[in-house]
């Protein structure tokens, strides 16, 4: 089981440089531990101004239950820079299929794999899809992100 830090460049741990060619569509990436704390669900509701009581008192689950998108937009980067750097990734389609609520407390393990890689408009971008579990393995989660590998344009034929 691996938990994502952040490395400072002159760590002996840093992840190897994140370079298109060297993604391995099928490549396992992860897991990835996320405690999900009652402190981390307040300052999400507080900073989506969701202040939801399911989320910070009571649920049906007898306990607040972390908010569906809680960590959703994270996911994929986190896995990527489990074994790349993965600092300068932006962003740019995700999507999230929500199946059963997960209560604070719990700590969520994401897994996933690179599914597709390509390149559009002389960009370099990749796809991982992943799933993440609760403590008792129960999926509650799969999510699909598209990632843009840089800004820096792939060299064309002069064309």
């Amino acid at each position: 089981m691996q938990r994502v830090t952040f490395c400072h460049p002159e760590s002996a741990h840093m992840p190897e440089l994140l370079l298109y060619d060297t993604l391995v569509v099928g490549e396992p990436l992860g897991p990835v531990e996320t405690r999900i704390t009652g402190k981390a669900v307040q300052a999400y509701c507080e900073d989506w101004d969701d202040p939801n009581p399911y989320y910070l008192e009571t649920s049906p689950l007898g306990m607040p239950a972390a908010p569906p998108a809680f960590m959703a937009g994270l996911t994929g980067f986190q896995l990527l820079g489990s074994k790349y750097d993965a600092r300068a990734t932006i962003g740019v389609k995700t999507e999230h299929e929500n199946l059963a609520p997960i209560p604070v407390g719990q700590t969520m393990t994401t897994r996933g794999i690179v599914a597709d890689k390509y390149v559009k408009r002389d960009l370099e971008y990749v796809v991982i899809i992943s799933t993440s579990t609760d403590e008792a393995g129960n999926l509650f989660r799969r999510s699909t992100d598209h990632i843009l590998l840089s800004l820096k344009r792939r060299p064309t034929d002069g064309c």
